[in-house]
């Protein structure tokens, strides 16, 4: 299924074309996904567990080598060019970040720290101070325990450390994946207000995967919901939340009442 892109003047920056991907060249999680963004685009992706929400994160970011996964069949490019089966190195180079499900930061290190290793991508020293200011700025809890090791900081600010250091490579595209999972409803409010704030702010073309339907489609231009590695709808937020397929792919039945 292609996405259909939006009625707008501004460029495409990035094209997924029946997207194929298999783990261990065994194991197929992905059946032929495509997708368009344009920059500027903040785009939801919804599903279950299981639905390859995920794997298609990692497809686009380079991270899939490293958990066994591979391209079998399909594209991405990215500003038109071909960066398929490209590694996380070097899409970082261009401009693409995954902020990885599951809070991942280096719990031995400080916060400061770990915003530093965000730019490790970086030569521009210069700025790097100015940007952790400015990272900072999103994320106030984290000011008072910039000299803390991450490992002792919340839940919740663990992931707001995550999706800083993100933004300390100054991508172009920034992939998150699950931000509210584990997080209490305050906690998911407030960090989806932030990344509501970063988008308006930065300019950021966002890819969202999100298993919280509501707050996903409060956020996002436009949202597309992945059935067993596939895409099954897409549409307006407005719509899909009106969308009785929806519910029956969420709740694995018809709606009632």
């Amino acid at each position: 299924m292609t996405a259909e892109l939006p009625e707008q003047s501004t460029p495409l920056l990035l094209e997924v074309e029946g997207l194929h991907v298999a783990y261990n060249r065994v194991v197929r999680v992905l059946h032929g996904v495509s997708l368009a963004i344009r920059e500027g685009e903040f785009v939801g992706v919804l599903g279950a567990n299981g639905a390859g929400k995920s794997t298609l994160l990692k497809s686009i970011s380079g991270m899939l080598k490293s958990e066994g996964g591979a391209v079998t069949d399909g594209s991405v490019l990215l500003r038109g060019n071909d960066v398929t089966g490209a590694a996380a190195r070097q899409m970082v180079r261009e401009g693409v970040l995954q902020v990885m499900e599951g809070r991942y930061v280096f719990p031995d290190l400080t916060v400061e720290e770990n915003l530093r290793m965000g730019a490790f991508s970086r030569s521009d020293t210069r700025t790097i101070r100015k940007d952790i200011e400015r990272v900072l700025g999103y994320f106030p809890r984290l000011v008072e325990r910039l000299k803390l090791k991450a490992g002792y900081l919340s839940g919740g600010e663990q992931q707001m450390l995550a999706i800083g250091r993100g933004l300390m490579a100054r991508p172009k595209l920034l992939l998150l994946d699950e931000p509210s999972m584990g997080l209490s409803p305050l906690l998911v409010k407030e960090v989806f207000r932030i990344v509501r704030e970063i988008r308006e702010n930065e300019g950021l073309t966002i890819l969202l995967v999100e298993q919280n339907a509501k707050q996903a489609l409060a956020v996002a231009d436009r949202a597309l919901v992945m059935e067993n590695g596939r895409v099954a709808l897409e549409g307006a937020p407005a719509d899909l939340e009106k969308s009785a397929e929806l519910q029956e792919l969420y709740l694995g039945g018809p709606r009632t009442g």
